[in-house]
């Protein structure tokens, strides 16, 4: 049988049916309960399992700026560890007006 390839960002119907079922095993043959007395026994086993279910991936987007760039106020909570610094240019209000 061919698959398609999903797009990105379209849940994959198979893989949802796939754990759906899974899920309602699970309950089936006794929940949390029955996987807790088994997690006991096996503990190798349920760590080996738990670890696969560790993200093994994230993406991060970096925007860059080049200082000139920034406002009086951004590079004030940059240099304060503020982090509360306006986007906008200028002075905000509020704002110490001199680094010391």
């Amino acid at each position: 049988m061919a698959t398609v390839p999903s797009r990105k960002g379209i849940p994959n119907r198979i893989g949802a049916g796939v754990k759906s079922n899974v899920i309602a095993v699970f309950d089936k043959i006794g929940g949390r309960d029955k996987m807790c007395a088994w997690a006991e026994d096996n503990l190798t086993e349920f760590y080996r399992l738990y670890a696969r279910l560790i993200p093994t991936e994230s993406v991060t987007d970096i925007n860059f700026r080049q200082v000139n760039e920034l406002s009086r106020s951004e590079l004030l909570a940059i240099a304060t560890g503020s982090g509360q610094g306006d986007t906008s240019p200028g002075l905000s209000q509020g704002e110490p007006g001199e680094l010391h």
